[in-house]
């Protein structure tokens, strides 16, 4: 189990870097275009939030882990349950976020269109209620 977490963790870890990387170039095009978007800084913040996360649960891994750590085997669904929550709860932050900002902005051009600012709202919830499920069904 110990090497599938490490996978998991150094696997997210990558991703944190390319989110953060394409929230740069979303940055440095609407720079250029004169534009503003959340998204740039939405995904470079997300790309922050999960390389703290993967290096942390890195250092678990490392420190914690194995016969005769520091965290006993019954704390390991917790730990991956509370951590799942996280993830799932910064997510639902950032699309909630990019949704409202982008629901705002479609609501001045086109007032009738209103029904689908909320579903792309709820959607970012849906995000955060699978997230809770998942955490859930990994605490056991």
């Amino acid at each position: 189990m110990l090497e599938y977490a490490t996978l998991a963790a150094a696997i997210a870890l990558f991703a944190g870097a390319y989110a953060m990387a394409q929230g740069g170039m979303i940055n440095a095009s609407a720079d250029m275009e004169g534009k503003s978007t959340p998204w740039g800084a939405g995904l470079t913040a997300f790309g922050g939030f999960t390389i703290i996360m993967s290096l942390f649960f890195m250092i678990v891994l490392i420190f914690g882990g194995g016969e005769g750590g520091m965290i006993p085997e019954s704390a390991w669904p917790l730990l991956t349950s509370a951590m799942t929550l996280i993830g799932s709860g910064f997510a639902s932050a950032l699309c909630i976020m990019v949704a409202a900002k982008a629901g705002g902005d479609m609501l001045i051009e086109r007032p009738e269109l209103s029904i689908w600012a909320l579903l792309f709202i709820a959607l970012g919830e849906g995000l955060a209620i699978y997230g809770l499920i998942i955490a859930i069904l990994l605490s056991g």
